[in-house]
């Protein structure tokens, strides 16, 4: 643990730290290599997915089990740590389930000295480097956003000694520990998007850009973002068209009049671009966020052969407004979609030890440990709001009257974490409204025990290990109903979806004017609780053969159920039960477990083979010179939770409009009474279906469920390599690693309700057929003798493509727990330690990877969905084996520490010179790769291929590389170019692929990356000692120390996106943008920033 508070790698605050803001211990991955961190968001190691690594805390698993990238909510303080070990390969039988590393932390006991320490981290923007990239006038600067944090604590430890009543010298011991992180930020540099005072009174000229995209069926030119008149609507040659608005503008006699209530709610564009379309409001935000680590741990000596020790943390988070993933928009109530974050996690360990006979130990440990993870919207006080807007606005429905019912599409781009970003150059409003109330929380126990016998030569140890996981939820979110509007409804209907150029017309917040609604959302409060548990057993032997040969082997045996709901309240989608809403036809809501209204079944089964042999071998060859070799398979656990328990067993309807360009419903209707979920729960296997027209089950999340969700993700694991101690303070070690895995999550790989090429042929079709994007009721559909509808009542307004699903009922249907995704890892590591000695120490590491995987890329969001994953043909999945998204094929790190030594001679230059400190943490590595931009042959549109890359919008598969064409316009890391300036990727680079094809390129390439990022982290102090054991340190740190200025990742969606400028003629937008105004969502270097630390220890 000292290596960390030497280091400068134990920064604070969101942009080293994470959203905590806490010192975050498992900053130390960063020094071993083949690993990948980033702060409380990825955990990366030896080519596994992210996230699928294993924390122990004395000695029992305290993994984040609930959200597994943040592990700052479980996370020990810094200075109650002992040691810290961190295995990347190869492990010993008696650590299972686990994917991507095992992290091991000892905390500090107390002894027979009293001993501390106390310690102040603190931040101020006096310390920190301007933000480059704003536009500032000549002369005033970079600015710097006002910044004030400070990390401190104490410890103290020793024996338990109460005067006159108990001396535990020699007997028991205690060691405390209290850390606090406060944080005070004013965001004053957050670019929002509102509505124009002329888009307001309906004048949308200013957003219909540049050409035309294409004409409509009458030879009339249409433009991007022109909006139409539905009252106007007509069919032409079979076609439905609209006219459009003159000179775009609505005439206010069409407002919808709860539109005009909501848009008074609006404030007026504020800051130096108030008179743009977008990025046009700049308000002042106040937040504070304060997290806290008590500790403590006794320890008590049971005669001379047993110890018994306690361990208990609390983990405890307050932030009433979420600032640190831009989760405040500076909205006045009630429109705000602030997110407050209020998190608890207490931690219990137990441990008995004793020696039964000399060669003998025994070792029982038990444990329990929480996490209350409560995300509501909050209003501008950091308070959960009150809002009636039925009684306020005349908006009706609602399953309770608390919030303001979110809104969104008012403008693209927008959501997510940060729901004010509007990414089009014509803006519109961002959403609003309180989307979110949700206390997800975990309940883990733990018990685990083992034995270990010394005989001969031999060092024997077998035990095992159990876990039993809770994860209740109260959810209330969504329960004002939520409307969400879409360029759709002032589009033109005959296009379906369709791009053109890969643009659209029509404009969202000119149908949010009109109030035509295309998705409307409502839910019922719900309290599910998903569970599941975990089994391990274990044998090995340390064998040492001779004096140079040991020789480890031996067997784990693992088991992990999948998780389900105690009651059998989740909500799975099966396709063979009928459905009684639409004639009986396949595919239905079914439920896990027995009695009325379930399946009477288990839905899926688990896994009992879980059997990993492990062997490894040590051969020293010289004094100096050792081999080490190794193989096991591993099984990680079934798939976590991820605060998946209050979607999954939730209690949601959603209803989208019957036909593209149509409205579901409007805003001065709201939402019908018709519309409401039953109570829940709400066993009906047909509940989503209240009305004729299809729907989605993405919201609600009604996944299919793999039939092998139980079955454990699964590694082959290998090594061989060679250490050799070149000096005696000086070992270089160089390592071969090899990693295969299988039955990975990878939701993407599963689409079972795309329309088949065998389903199409049978009617004599194609993917490229123009029938497919056509309505049921066109003539040509009538024609060819395909219009019969696939159940009573389905619409004839939907499409051809829509009528030909496997379950034409509904639309998408998302997939959960599939066991389908393979990686592969291979890589050369080589490492320098240099111990201290002479007051230096240095270690340095180097690693030549290759990283590839299928389908695994799901990253940290919630299971179920693609994530990152990238999946071009799910019906062809050999060719989705691509590089992952995360190679990097060189990685370089050094850590330096020095510490200057006493000089002898004058006495008074000696103390001058001696005990200053230095530490430096520095790493270089290749850009991560960029993914191929999406095709614009509406592939989607038409057999409703699976998206690639989970994003909205995209058109089911991916553009064509053009052979021997740049892929970028300058190269990415010659710093010869003006990112204001400057769109970095090569359209003509790409083409599309014939219609109703798949593209032929791959995810990723490697010749495709993002610029590369070093990241130069130093420090520089003094230490005063008063006497051998009490020292004073002050420091400074510095992160990104040179200042390098780094911008984002490049807009690389859509490569026809136009590439249009701002009047100041820095770019806006298009294929190639790159975004220097929002640093932290796009991938960008945060400017130099430092820390000043001050420690006492004694």
């Amino acid at each position: 643990a000292h290596v960390m508070d030497d280091l400068p790698i134990l920064g604070i605050g969101a942009s080293q730290a994470g959203s905590a803001g806490i010192r975050n211990p498992y900053a130390a991955t960063e020094l071993i290599p083949g690993t990948m961190w980033q702060a409380n968001s990825q955990v990366r190691v030896n080519g596994a997915p992210n996230n699928t690594q294993s924390f122990r805390v004395e000695g029992q698993d305290a993994s984040n089990t609930g959200t597994p990238g943040v592990q700052a909510q479980t996370q020990p303080s810094v200075d109650a740590i002992e040691e810290f070990a961190i295995q990347t390969s190869n492990y010993a039988p008696e650590y299972g389930q686990v994917g991507g590393g095992m992290f091991n932390v000892t905390m500090k006991s107390g002894t027979n000295q009293f001993h501390g320490s106390g310690y102040d981290y603190f931040v101020n923007e006096i310390f920190n480097a301007g933000q480059p990239f704003t536009g500032a006038p000549a002369g005033t600067g970079n600015p710097r956003a006002r910044s004030r944090r400070n990390d401190y604590g104490f410890t103290f430890g020793g024996p338990v000694w109460i005067p006159k009543v108990y001396n535990g010298r020699d007997k028991t011991f205690f060691f405390f520990n209290f850390e606090q992180y406060r944080e005070h930020v004013t965001i004053n540099n957050q670019l929002e998007t509102v509505p124009t005072p002329a888009y307001r009174q309906g004048n949308f000229s200013a957003a219909e850009f540049g050409n035309p995209i294409g004409t409509d069926p009458l030879g009339r030119p249409i433009y991007q973002n022109e909006i139409y008149d539905p009252t106007t609507q007509r069919t032409v040659n079979g076609q439905v068209i609209r006219d459009p608005f003159p000179n775009n503008t609505i005439p206010a006699s069409q407002f919808d009049p709860v539109a005009v209530k909501i848009q008074n709610l609006f404030p007026a564009p504020l800051g130096a671009n108030a008179n743009g379309l977008v990025n046009n409001y700049v308000p002042n935000i106040p937040t504070t966020r304060v997290t806290q680590i008590p500790s403590i741990k006794v320890d008590q000596i049971l005669g001379s052969k047993g110890k018994l020790s306690f361990f208990w943390q609390s983990t405890k988070t307050t932030a009433p407004l979420s600032f640190t993933f831009g989760q405040v928009d500076g909205l006045p109530d009630p429109l705000a979609t602030n997110l407050g974050t209020f998190q608890h996690a207490p931690l219990y360990r137990g441990n008995y030890d004793v020696t039964l006979t000399p060669t003998v130990l025994f070792h029982f440990g038990a444990g329990y440990r929480s996490n209350y993870f409560f995300v509501p919207s909050v209003n501008e006080e950091g308070q959960v709001p009150n809002y009636n807007a039925q009684q306020q606005l005349g908006l009706n429905g609602g399953t309770t009257h608390m919030f303001f019912p979110p809104m969104y599409g008012l403008c693209s781009g927008a959501g997510g974490f940060a729901p004010y970003m509007c990414t089009n150059a014509a803006g519109g409003m961002q959403n609003f409204g309180s989307a979110n109330y949700a206390n997800a929380v975990t309940q883990t126990e733990t018990a685990n025990t083992s034995v270990t016998w010394v005989k001969n030569n031999h060092t024997f140890k077998f035990g095992g290990e159990l876990r039993i996981e809770g994860y209740p939820a109260y959810v209330e979110s969504n329960t004002s109903g939520s409307y969400t509007f879409a360029p759709d409804q002032t589009s033109l209907p005959y296009l379906n979806g369709t791009t053109l150029q890969g643009l659209t017309p029509g404009f969202g917040y000119a149908s949010f004017l009109l109030g035509l609604v295309k998705t409307v959302s409502i839910s019922n409060p719900v309290t599910p609780r998903l569970g599941k548990h975990e089994l391990g057993f274990f044998i090995q032997d340390s064998w040492k053969i001779t004096r140079k040969l040991t020789f480890d082997y031996g067997l784990r045996y693992d088991f992990s159920s999948y998780l389900q709901e105690e009651h059998g309240r989740a909500t799975f989608f099966s396709p063979t039960t009928p459905d009684p809403a639409v004639g009986g036809i396949p595919g239905a809501v079914v439920f896990d477990g027995n009695g009325p209204g379930h399946c009477n079944c288990q839905l899926a089964k688990n896994y009992p083979w879980g059997l990993g042999p492990r062997l490894g071998m040590a051969y020293q060859i010289t004094p100096k010179t050792v081999v080490r070799g190794g193989f096991g398979i591993i099984y990680d656990s079934t798939s976590s939770n991820n605060n998946v328990a209050g979607t999954l067993a939730g209690s949601t309807n959603t209803v989208s409009a019957p036909s593209f360009g149509a409205a579901v419903t409007t805003l001065s209707a709201g939402i019908p009474a018709s519309f409401n979920p039953l109570p829940w729960p709400n066993l009906n296997p047909g509940q989503f279906n209240i009305t004729p027209t299809p729907v989605s089950l993405a919201s609600p999340f009604v996944p299919f469920l793999d039939p092998n969700a139980g079955r454990p993700p699964r590694q082959y694991q290998w090594s061989v390599g060679v250490q050799r101690a070149l000096a005696t303070n000086l070992v270089v070690e160089v390592t071969y690693i090899g990693n295969r895995g299988i039955w990975w999550q990878a939701p993407a790989l599963l689409n079972i309700n795309q329309v088949s090429q065998a389903r199409l042929a049978s009617l004599g079709l194609t993917a490229a057929s123009p029938l497919l994007t056509m309505p049921l009721n066109s003539p040509a559909v009538m024609a060819a003798g395909l219009s019969n509808p696939p159940y009573p009542g389905f619409p004839l307004t939907q499409t051809l493509a829509q009528s030909l699903r496997p379950f034409p009922q509904f639309t998408t249907i998302g997939s959960i727990w599939n066991p389908l995704g393979d990686t592969w890892y291979e890589a050369l590591q080589a490492k320098v330690n240099k111990r201290l000695s002479h007051g230096l120490s240095l270690v340095s590491t180097f690693t030549w990877a290759k990283s590839e995987d299928l389908g695994t890329e799901i990253g940290e969001p919630n299971p179920g969905t693609t994530g990152n994953a990238v999946v071009n043909d799910p019906y062809n999945r050999k060719i989705d084996k691509y590089l992952s998204e995360y190679d990097q094929p060189f990685l370089f790190n050094i850590s330096i520490t020095y510490i200057t030594p006493r000089f002898r001679g004058n006495r008074v230059l000696s103390w001058l010179a001696r005990d200053w400190t230095y530490g430096a943490f520095l790493q270089y590595s290749s850009g991560f790769p960029i993914q191929v931009p999406f095709a614009n042959n509406n592939l989607n549109s038409e057999i409703f291929a699976a998206t690639p890359g989970g994003v909205a919008g995209s058109t089911g598969t991916f553009a064509n590389r053009v052979p021997g064409v740049p892929l970028f316009t300058v190269d990415p890391n010659c710093h010869c170019y003006d990112p204001n300036k400057t769109f970095l990727l090569n359209q003509a680079a790409w083409s599309n692929p014939a219609p109703g094809t798949y593209g032929t390129s791959a995810a990723y390439y490697s010749d495709y990356r993002t610029q590369r990022r070093p990241g130069e982290n130093m420090n520089l102090g003094r230490t005063w000692r008063f006497r051998e054991s009490m020292t004073f340190n002050v420091r400074i740190e510095f992160y990104n120390v040179f200042n390098r200025a780094y911008w984002g990742n490049p807009s690389n969606t859509n490569f026809q996106a136009i590439q249009s400028h701002q009047p100041n003629g820095n770019t806006a937008s298009g294929f190639g943008f790159m975004n220097t105004i929002t640093p932290g969502f796009t991938g960008a270097q945060v400017p130099r920033n430092g820390t000043l630390v001050a420690r006492f220890t004694f």
